[in-house]
């Protein structure tokens, strides 16, 4: 074997054991208690897709492509308030299912978009609703 082949099959076997990590990942993720998939948009105009963990008084929110173990972002149950819910529409139909619920949401300063399945969006929105009441 010419040492040539031999770096494109060890490259091509880590590229491998990269996909089933991030795979692994994923799915040890979703079977976690308090675990969504979520989709969020911010200062930007493309969809990051993920998974978000309910802890506490937090959102934590983990991108799919990767192999952190850090949240990518961290949203503050006390900072965070709906602003309103609607379907997809126009070019959003083809990053997102049509079931998918868009909320928009405030979070200190500003917007954040989110898409989420129904059931998620219930769950989500009782989560908020769950906090203790402002003094």
């Amino acid at each position: 074997m010419h040492v040539v082949d031999l770096i494109g099959v060890s490259a091509a076997a880590l590229v491998l054991v990269a996909i089933v990590l991030i795979l692994a990942r994923q799915r040890f993720m979703l079977r976690a208690p308090g675990t969504i998939p979520l989709a969020i948009r911010a200062r930007s105009n493309h969809w990051q897709y993920g998974v978000a963990r309910f802890s506490g008084g937090e959102l934590c929110w983990y991108r799919s492509l990767g192999l952190a173990t850090r949240p990518s972002r961290v949203l503050q149950r006390a900072r965070l308030s709906v602003l309103s819910r609607r379907p997809p529409v126009g070019a959003e139909l083809q990053s997102l299912p049509a079931t998918a619920v868009i909320v928009e949401c405030r979070v200190g300063d500003s917007a954040v978009f989110m898409a989420l399945g129904e059931s998620a969006y219930t769950g989500f929105v009782s989560w908020l609703e769950a906090s203790a009441p402002m003094a």
